[in-house]
């Protein structure tokens, strides 16, 4: 019986998480560059933490191997943090950069990939399942590279539009979900 008393009583906790989330959502969606400056500020603060306590366990009481790559852990998390936490809108613009290279490299890789599997192979002929797909995934990659790096803050801002849709959803579901709680355990 005391289960059922404190899974009722959880509904609140439930709402919480509910209208925190509708909340954020909302605020993502209207003020999508306040939401990611937000987010990359909260990853600059963990970042500065993470590089003290490193840089603070490394040097004090480490004494295995590799210390010099932890102190140099510690010293890019802290730099990593502090940039993250005075310009938050330049680093993630920064991130989202270096994410667009990657994608560039993936897909001129992926390119290169199928014209690879397309070579005649004595005896199978110049079929090769998955070929197309592997072109596509790789135009795909290329675009949205060439975009992320064009554009940055554009990107920004469609990040921040998905998160925000993704947060509304999950918040409305979780208010529904303790009201739910709430209408099933009212009463016992």
């Amino acid at each position: 019986m005391a289960t059922r008393s404190l899974i009722g009583r959880s509904w609140m906790i439930l709402m919480a998480f509910g209208v925190v989330a509708v909340i954020f959502g909302a605020i993502a969606i209207f003020k999508p560059l306040g939401a990611i400056a937000a987010l990359t500020w909260i990853m600059g603060i963990m970042a500065l933490a993470e590089g003290i306590s490193t840089l603070v366990t490394t040097t004090t009481a480490y004494r295995g191997a590799g210390k010099g790559w932890l102190i140099g852990y510690g010293v890019f998390s802290v730099l990593f943090g502090l940039l993250a936490i005075f310009d938050p809108l330049s680093m993630a613009s920064a991130l989202l950069v270096l994410v667009g290279i990657w994608l560039v490299i993936a897909g001129v890789f992926r390119l290169l990939l199928a014209l690879r599997i397309r070579r005649p192979v004595p005896g199978q002929g110049w079929t090769a399942p998955g070929e197309g797909w592997t072109v596509l995934s790789g135009v795909l990659a290329l675009l949205l590279g060439i975009l992320l790096i064009a554009s940055p803050l554009s990107g920004l801002v469609v990040t921040a539009l998905w998160i925000g849709v993704v947060a509304l959803i999950y918040g409305v579901i979780q208010i529904i979900a303790a009201l739910r709680v709430r209408k099933a355990f009212s009463g016992h």
